[in-house]
């Protein structure tokens, strides 16, 4: 079964945003992106996490990590800090370098976010707070190469208080990505990086995957 049959309903977007992306699947029709906006036919995913400086908001650190039904494959992730003019920033990128332990910064030109969305493919995203966390990603997307990132999507978060409250009805539920790891006995984040997210919400995942499994 595909890694997001039991969750279709979960997946992110307004019928505006499904509108636009349609949209923007016609319009790259005959680009080297017309792939992206073709339907995933096979079980992986991609957990993705950014981080956006609150005192420099052009600074951000993304890491985007491959999953399948039953693994999380660490070897396979993309992460780097993003910032237009390294310049202007340099106490915030030495912070970001020290937390995200990303490379040396990369600006978000077109090579840049053509090899994260070659990365990620046309296969679906997962992650805590999904809209939230990729938006100023996105609006990257659209300024750089005309389209934001036209996957599926699934918010760990609502899927977290759905499996929840189907099982305690009346219990109380928390918005941290903290909480729900300790709620489903997985490991803490090791580390506040963007990798250390990533790897959290895909293991998240496949956990409450196999928790509607199991209560089906």
């Amino acid at each position: 079964m595909p890694l997001l049959d039991r969750h279709m309903t979960l997946l992110s977007g307004s019928l505006r945003t499904l509108l636009q992306r349609e949209s923007d699947r016609r319009r790259w029709a005959d680009s080297p992106y017309a792939w992206l906006f073709q339907p995933y036919m096979g079980e992986e995913a991609v957990a993705m996490a950014c981080q956006v400086s609150a005192v420099q908001p052009e600074v951000m650190s993304v890491a985007a990590v491959v999953l399948s039904p039953r693994r999380v494959h660490t070897s396979r992730t993309w992460v780097a800090t993003l910032a237009a003019s390294p310049a202007l920033a340099p106490a915030t990128l030495r912070r970001h370098h020290q937390l995200h332990n990303t490379d040396v910064p990369r600006c978000p030109d077109a090579q840049c976010l053509s090899e994260l969305a070659e990365f990620i493919g046309n296969r679906p995203l997962v992650g805590w707070q999904l809209d939230q966390t990729i938006e100023p990603l996105n609006g990257l997307f659209r300024a750089g190469l005309g389209f934001g990132l036209p996957n599926a999507q699934v918010d760990l978060a609502k899927l977290h208080v759905r499996q929840l409250r189907r099982l305690h009805p009346h219990i109380d539920t928390s918005r941290r990505l903290e909480d729900a790891l300790a709620r489903w006995q997985l490991p803490p984040l090791t580390w506040p990086s963007v990798v250390s997210e990533a790897t959290a919400s895909a293991l998240l995942y496949l956990r409450l995957q196999r928790e509607v499994a199991l209560t089906a």
